[in-house]
């Protein structure tokens, strides 16, 4: 049967009014793969907006077919304008390591062929045999809502009080309902981001010190097997949304792109539907995974409408100040770990040509990249790199990420005099990359897999000022080892990325963290390796309410070893474990603190 689905939308204070045709399936055609037959109903107005997808495919094991959008296996999540009573459908989509495909070396490779060399760790271990998964749905809104959630499998939610909204330090009311929970959500211009956890579907993440384990070892973390990421959005401000005519802009067709099909206009448009790059590099079709969205030097805004879903990567290549913006969603699912995209798109680690989701190689000089409202999914390797002229920054917000299992899954690279805010990333390596100067991040929550610290400022020696981070949420953390390399830890430092460098101590770094709040079992605060000197680096006002991991594989214990001539001021002040301050008397390893410092900074340092 055909669904008509009438969905408006404002765009720039028009209405506008588009028909989306939509297959619904009755029956499965693969096992494991379900597509439901739904007589959905959304708004979009100027109060709220909700979309949905008539070609969600609910598929826990598998690649999804090419035009479909994998579907929550467990949730539905509905918006009514608060106190209303008027429930609208919200898209529950979902994420799953290693999108379906398995260890594939190729993206020609049968899924679950498991060609890629049994040396290569991706990052991604017990996840698929436990049924990891994450979903996510995401609404605009102007007005205090309710947000109902409920099942599709036939399960039943837990009630209030077994219940967990992350962040815990935000606070909502939750209430049951029939079939479920509803949770108001007060409107918020810089909107909410939550994850929603149930007591009885909670998993330990256990670790014997070097591995996840079953059973034995040391639970290192607690999360989700299932998932649900709530995006409440405000609707985008004017400057955001770009002023598009049939003459400046290339709007896309729902279903394959093909080499040069985004044509070379200024203005690059996705409608609602699903997309997905369907040519190699030659022009051979049907190769998922196997091409990436190169822009014409003209283009300089991509706009991703809600309700678009794009499997692909974008790469600019325009000398303009240049932008991504919209609710749509961009989705690296189709791409190998590591997929390299000057050799076929095969996994094969190149810290210069692995794909980034968004990316520039020839930058030139003083642009600024504006990020405003997209989420991407699974990425393949690092999200963004925007290369070939230092002298660039970029503003960011409302910008999430999620199902970032594999290795070097990160956040964006923060240029200098960066503004970053109201984020939400998932990732499995640095969250917070802290290499330039100036950089502001603020309102950010991270959910950390097990690679990397949260926020990252080693590699090489540095000199750096004016960084500040306030309000950093870290609602999830499971690392296995303690680790100084990739550090396990809030607040970290690796040591040289490449041989043959030395520490300088005349290079500096100066740097604010503030209001930080790690919830679960946390790792250590710090796990630095000086490459250079620490000048005027305060941390203050940081709480681990659930405390630090006291186990005995060591992942609680902060570690500042000597450098040679580098200087090490620091100033911690109103640190909490559990509620009680950390202080000079009780900072040491051993004790609530767990600080080991190397005693040759005495007297640099202090704890208040």
């Amino acid at each position: 049967m055909t669904l008509i689905c009438v969905l408006s939308m404002s765009t720039m204070g028009h209405s506008v009014t588009r028909i989306v045709l939509v297959n619904i399936l009755f029956a499965a055609l693969v096992v494991g793969a379900v597509v439901l037959p739904r007589d959905n109903r959304t708004t979009c107005g100027s109060q709220l907006c909700t979309w949905w997808h008539g070609s969600g495919e609910i598929n826990t094991g598998t690649p999804v077919q090419p035009g479909n959008v994998r579907q929550s296996r467990k949730y539905s999540v509905h918006v009514s304008l608060a106190d209303y009573n008027q429930f609208y459908d919200s898209f529950v989509y979902e994420s799953i390591p290693r999108n379906g495909n398995g260890r594939i070396y190729s993206p020609t490779d049968p899924p679950n062929s498991n060609t890629l060399n049994s040396s290569i760790d991706d990052g991604i271990s017990i996840e698929p045999s436990l049924g990891i998964n994450m979903a996510w749905s995401q609404f605009e809104y102007r007005r205090d809502v309710d947000v109902k959630i409920t099942t599709i499998d036939g399960s039943i939610l837990d009630g209030p009080l077994d219940i967990v909204v992350r962040p815990t330090s935000v606070k909502y009311s939750v209430k049951s309902c029939t079939g479920g929970i509803i949770i108001r959500v007060p409107y918020d211009p810089n909107g909410r981001k939550f994850s929603v956890e149930f007591k009885s579907d909670l998993y330990s993440y256990r670790s014997d010190g070097s591995q996840y384990v079953t059973s034995g070892g040391s639970v290192v973390g607690v999360e989700p097997t299932n998932a649900l990421v709530i995006f409440a959005s405000p609707f985008l401000p004017p400057d955001m949304v770009p002023q598009m005519n049939p003459h400046n802009t290339k709007t896309m067709k729902p279903g394959p792109i093909n080499n040069g099909d985004w044509g070379s206009k200024p203005i690059l448009y996705f409608p609602p539907g699903v997309y997905w790059m369907n040519e190699d590099t030659s022009g051979n079709p049907g190769k998922l995974g196997s091409n990436h969205m190169r822009l014409d030097s003209n283009t300089y805004w991509v706009y991703l409408a809600p309700g678009a879903y794009v499997k692909g990567a974008i790469e600019y290549f325009t000398k303009k100040n240049f932008y991504a913006t919209g609710h749509g969603i961009l989705s690296g699912e189709n791409y190998v770990y590591q997929a390299n995209a000057a050799d076929n798109y095969y996994a094969i680690k190149s810290d210069g040509t692995s794909l980034r989701m968004w990316w520039h190689n020839n930058l030139g000089a003083g642009q600024t990249w504006f990020c405003k409202g997209p989420t991407i999914n699974a990425p393949p390797f690092n999200t963004m790199d925007f290369n070939g002229n230092s002298n660039i920054s970029s503003q960011i917000s409302d910008y999430k990420q999620v199902g970032a299992y594999f290795f070097q899954t990160d956040g964006p690279e923060i240029y200098e005099d960066s503004v970053v805010h109201d984020v939400f990333w998932h990732v499995n390596d640095d969250a917070i990359k802290t290499y330039y100067s100036g950089a502001s991040i603020s309102r950010a929550i991270i959910w950390k897999c097990h690679n990397d610290p949260i926020i990252q400022m080693g590699w090489t020696s540095r000199n750096l000022t004016g960084i500040k981070i306030d309000n950093l949420h870290v609602i999830h953390t499971r690392y296995f080892k303690s680790e100084t390399v990739v550090p396990s830890a809030i607040i970290g430092a690796s040591p040289f990325y490449a041989s043959g460098m030395n520490v300088d101590p005349s290079q500096s770094i100066s740097m604010n963290i503030s209001n930080v709040v790690c919830e679960g079992l946390c790792p250590s605060l710090f796990r630095i390796t000086p490459l250079q000197s620490y000048k005027n680096f305060v941390v203050e006002n940081v709480a681990f309410p659930d405390g630090l991991q006291t186990n005995p594989i060591g992942i609680g214990e902060s570690i500042i070893p000597a450098a040679s001539g580098c200087t090490m001021d620091l100033e911690i002040r109103n640190w909490t474990v559990k509620g009680q301050k950390v202080t000079m008397q009780n900072f040491q390893s051993g004790s609530l603190g767990q600080f080991n410092i190397d005693v040759s900074y005495w007297g640099q340092w202090s704890i208040s």
